[in-house]
């Protein structure tokens, strides 16, 4: 991981040559456990790749080693949902033009799209989901709302083992038993208003595809946490 991101890092800095555009904030919000590898690959990597944000870390587990509390305890997540909302929120308090972004990995996920509800529209700049532990059918809408880039979910068909199987008989962050958003992408409701697919139209989807494997990104739960795939497929959906 050190050696890949250092890479990057002597990429951007031979392929530099504007001056830096506005710096924004990005909250990385990992998954369950406590132990998420995604905190430390994207300080290692996005500053690399040209990202020029200030990356903060939300930590919003029960801590190291619980992974089932994380998951299953809804009431828990959504407090935290409520803590990141108001840590965005003080953010556009005090610098209003300074762009937000939400980079959320697996029940992560969930916590993002949980806290972008609850801020007005267009408070964010956008919300960037890896392996998504969310139900195909969660509403994007009040999340849609309030991020003027849209939402960009990365999700992975061999991501089986969490995203299938494991939510299938421990349930997805937001407590339905079956295949997640992550593995198979998330599918809009099919009552759609005007409005609703204007949302949606917001949405974009990125499959795994074989050409990852080059960025070592395996297809697996956590390797869309990899230095490679963050900075060079990821880090462009967090530009200015």
């Amino acid at each position: 991981m050190f050696v890949t991101a250092v890479s990057l890092c002597l990429f951007a800095a031979a392929d530099g040559e504007s001056g830096p555009p506005r710096p924004g904030v990005v909250f990385v919000v990992g998954g369950i456990g406590g132990l998420d590898p995604l905190n430390l690959s994207a300080a290692l990597t996005l500053p690399c790749a040209g990202v020029p944000h200030e990356l903060r870390n939300f930590n919003w587990t029960h801590g190291v080693g619980r992974p089932f509390r994380d998951l299953q305890d809804l009431p828990h997540l959504l407090a935290k949902a409520g803590e990141l909302a108001d840590a965005v929120r003080a953010v556009k308090a005090a610098e209003p033009d300074r762009p937000v972004y939400l980079l959320g990995h697996s029940a992560g996920a969930m916590v993002s799209l949980a806290a972008a509800g609850q801020l007005p529209p267009g408070t964010l700049e956008r919300i960037v989901l890896l392996a998504a532990a969310v139900s195909p059918e969660y509403d994007l809408r009040p999340a849609l709302r309030a991020a003027r880039g849209g939402i960009v979910s990365f999700s992975a068909v061999t991501d089986w083992l969490f995203l299938g199987w494991g939510t299938g008989q421990f349930g997805t962050a937001d407590r339905v038993h079956g295949p997640a958003a992550g593995l198979g992408g998330f599918r809009p409701p099919a009552d759609l208003d005007d409005e609703g697919r204007s949302l949606y139209d917001k949405l974009v989807q990125v499959a795994w595809r074989p050409e990852h494997l080059l960025q070592f990104r395996g297809g697996l739960h956590h390797s869309g946490c990899m230095p490679v795939f963050l900075g060079t497929t990821v880090a462009p959906w967090l530009m200015p």
